[in-house]
């Protein structure tokens, strides 16, 4: 049985009241057309850089969608509420260095922020795929910065805390393709690590930012989990991943507004206004 989640029954309602997706919504927190979830300024170039990446959408089954090439008509799309507060920002050096702490970003794809990021997940992970946005551990957003990896997962309206939805499958997976990574990783070997989906994402996108440092691409690495306070069960469960670290200095967890706090007010007004209406 699904966890009932009231903050995902509060965006819901609040989104259908929304009148900033040029239509009308049905009862649903879901839109016609998919490409109108996106913020208009970065539409196309979302739509665009997808499909030049071979990038999946996301989907939502419950809904019957299947077609991964168009953006989900789902308005509590994680992966949309990602595009829309960074997809804006990929062009400016200067703002993703100040958002992340870093100096000398590098440019990954077109741009110094990439999204659904994958990386010899065959050779690093032993994993079948390197698709991008499925079927393997993609890192939702990703910046090269003083050759410090930073790894981004972003969380909305998700129930990634709840214990009974970890799948038996994973144990298996687990043992044979993850846990010989563990002997020289930060993370601490546990069964806590295949309990629920938000730490089983962040032990293997840990685990694939820290053979990038094995194998020299990158010095030093860090995961930040974005995740809107007033999501508090969720939160919470995202700030107790601390206790799987050996050193928790390499993780944090932050909320969307307070990302993008100091973001130039002139320069990204419209940004702004169009987050706050929306998601703040």
């Amino acid at each position: 049985m699904e966890t009932k989640s009231n903050y995902r029954e509060q965006e819901k309602e609040r989104a259908r009241k929304l009148n900033i997706f040029n239509e009308n919504k049905g009862k649903a927190a879901l839109l016609k057309d998919g490409e109108n979830n996106l913020y208009s300024l970065i539409k196309d170039d979302v739509i665009s850089y997808f499909h030049k990446n071979n990038i999946s959408f996301w989907t939502c089954t419950i809904i019957g969608e299947k077609d991964d090439k168009k953006p989900t008509r789902h308005l509590l799309s994680s992966q949309i509420a990602c595009l829309n507060h960074l997809f804006p920002l990929r062009y400016d050096k200067e703002t993703i260095e100040s958002i992340f702490g870093f100096p000398n970003a590098q440019k990954i794809d077109d741009g110094y922020i990439t999204f659904e990021y994958v990386n010899k997940n065959k050779t690093y992970l032993k994993e079948r795929e390197e698709t991008r946005g499925k079927n393997c551990t993609s890192i939702d957003a990703f910046v090269k910065a003083n050759n410090v990896g930073i790894g981004i997962e972003w969380k909305y309206t998700e129930t990634d805390f709840d214990i009974t939805k970890a799948k038996k499958e994973w144990k298996q997976t687990y043992e044979k393709r993850y846990k010989p990574l563990l002997k020289t990783s930060n993370i601490i070997e546990s069964d806590v690590l295949i309990s629920c989906q938000m730490y089983y994402e962040l032990m293997r996108q840990t685990l694939l930012l820290e053979q990038m440092t094995v194998h020299n691409e990158i010095d030093d690495y860090k995961n930040i989990v974005v995740c809107p306070k007033d999501n508090k069960e969720l939160y919470d469960c995202c700030k107790k991943w601390k206790a799987n670290l050996k050193d928790d200095t390499k993780f944090e967890v932050i909320d969307p507004k307070d990302l993008l706090a100091n973001i130039d007010e002139n320069k990204y007004k419209e940004l702004k206004n169009y987050l706050t209406t929306r998601y703040w």
